[in-house]
This record gives C-alpha cells, structure tokens and sequence, in this order.
C-alpha cells in the first residue's frame, strides 16, 4: 500500500500490460498527473503486433480482450526531457523499436535505470520481445547500456540490484 500521495505516472510506452491500470492508479491514489513518451502511437494495440501480444501477455484471444480505460497524459516526454523525482532528476532516454517511441529512464545520481520493455531479464538479460522494429530495437539498446547504471529494474524479470551496466552492455553486445 502506498502511504504518501502518489504525484505522477511516468509512462514508457503504449503497450496495454504496461499502461492499463495508470488511470485507476491516478485516480486510487491521488496521481497529479502523467508522463508519457510523445510521438508514438497511443492506441496499445496499434502497432501491427496486438494478436501476437495479446496472446503472449495474457494467454487470451485478443477479441475477448477488454480495453483499458484511457489515461489522462500531462506532459508528452522525450531525449533528453529531466523530471524531478524525490529531490533528484530523472533523465528521458528514447529506446525506439519496441514500439514507437518508448523510453527508459535514468537517475543518474543512485544509478538507476528503469528500462520499460527496451530490455527484459528473465534468467539472462536480453532484448526485451514483441518489437514492432527488431533493427531499431537492437540499435536502441547501446545508448542506455553505456550509461552509469548500478541497478536496473525491468517491465519484464527481476531486477538487477548491482552492477547492472555491465548485464546491460553483454545483452547489447550479444543482440548487435
């Protein structure tokens, strides 16, 4: 349970398993608002993969999958854009091919990265799956593994709690 207001949802990409609760979660818990990357598609499943991703995040026919209620988008983010988060900033990194225009996120200062579905650990860390653009995906995965990362938290697998930029550069390494 949350015990202080939440103040905003930062969004990476469109993908419904990863955006379909934030407008209950805003509204459950007082969320000032939203961010999300701009210049990418906003409908979850516009991006020619839904049957495939459907499929694979829920195990479900996608006709008999039920929308997510809309979220409400405050700030459309992208390279470069700082949010402040807990007295520091948080720096946007593009990480197109998942999708569109996905991002992760780096606070330098702790070094973390939260890399949305850019890359996944789930027993290796590896190029995250269902990409709309496998070319740009694998390109995208260098510019986040040459940053000062110590931990690394996933939209799929478990986190990496130390020494995460050295997974992040061999799963780089291995995809190009």
């Amino acid at each position: 349970m949350l015990d202080a207001r939440l103040r905003r949802i930062v969004l990476t990409h469109w993908h419904e398993d990863d955006t379909g609760s934030a407008a209950e979660l805003a509204a459950r818990h007082g969320g000032g608002g939203s961010s999300a990357p701009g210049g990418g598609t906003r409908h979850p499943w516009g991006d020619g993969q839904s049957a495939a991703h459907t499929r694979g995040v829920r195990g479900a026919d996608p006709g008999d999958a039920s929308a997510a209620p809309p979220c409400r988008v405050d700030r459309e983010v992208g390279d470069g854009d700082v949010l402040q988060f807990g007295g520091g900033a948080v720096v946007v990194v593009p990480v197109p091919g998942h999708t569109d225009g996905p991002i992760a996120l780096h606070l330098p200062s702790p070094g973390v990265l939260f890399t949305g579905d850019a890359f996944a650990n789930a027993g290796r860390t590896m190029l995250g799956v269902f990409n709309t653009d496998h070319v740009r995906a694998v390109a995208s995965l260098h510019r986040p593994a040459e940053l000062e990362t110590d931990r690394a938290v996933f939209g799929h697998g478990d986190p990496i709690p130390h020494d995460a930029a050295g997974a992040l550069r061999a799963a780089a390494a291995a995809t190009a």
